[in-house]
């Protein structure tokens, strides 16, 4: 007897496991985007190293360049390739993250139409552990074109283990961004901009 309940035990455990090693939905997904807003002449676009998490955020700001690369409308300042040439023009980098006039600035010094602002936030307890904020701004004008929000959350036995959602929650974002800039590009010919979540949404699908 006392050996099926402990059977048992393990085989509730392993169920468990299972459970806790399937990829989670997005828990927060906003996508604010000025449909109104043309680009006059945009050429290059900088994205800056975010803000936020020490430990996830360069490889986040480098995972979103990263999609941004696969579109050939506009050409991308990769994070690293910012950080050298504003640092070898005299600009600091604030440790909080950028202004937007800031950013604007260190724009200019790369030559850059638009620039992406991003931070990358971790709180164990909260419904989305792993958030991640992107803004993309137009540099004559400081007028911000989009912002993205999106967040997964972390299972029990992960908490300290967040890459994996610090990535998807890149991925998410990168993908939309992608899209939104196709969108800018074409003439708004296309209408590829992605859709909200609806609020507190359980959507199982991180696809969009």
């Amino acid at each position: 007897m006392q050996g099926r309940i402990l059977l048992n035990l393990f085989l509730a455990f392993l169920l468990v496991l299972c459970g806790c090693s399937s990829k989670p939905g997005v828990t927060v997904k906003r996508f604010d985007f000025n449909e109104s807003f043309t680009p006059s002449s945009w050429k290059k676009i900088v994205v800056l190293p975010f803000s936020g998490e020490k430990k996830f955020r360069r490889t986040a700001s480098e995972w979103f360049s990263f999609y941004l690369q696969k579109q050939p409308h506009y050409s991308i300042v990769t994070p690293t390739l910012a950080e050298i040439e504003i640092t070898n023009q005299g600009m600091d980098f604030p440790e909080k993250g950028f202004s937007i006039k800031d950013a604007r600035q260190a724009a200019r010094l790369l030559k850059a139409d638009a620039v992406f602002m991003g931070n990358v936030e971790t709180h164990k307890r909260s419904q989305s552990p792993v958030k991640i904020s992107i803004q993309l701004i137009d540099v004559k004008t400081g007028e911000q074109i989009a912002t993205h929000t999106v967040g997964y959350p972390s299972w029990v036995f992960l908490w300290d283990n967040f890459q994996e959602y610090v990535k998807l929650a890149t991925d998410t974002a990168g993908r939309d961004f992608l899209k939104a800039l196709e969108y800018l590009a074409d003439g708004k010919r296309i209408r590829p901009l992605p859709e909200n979540l609806p609020p507190n949404s359980n959507k199982a699908s991180n696809e969009i």
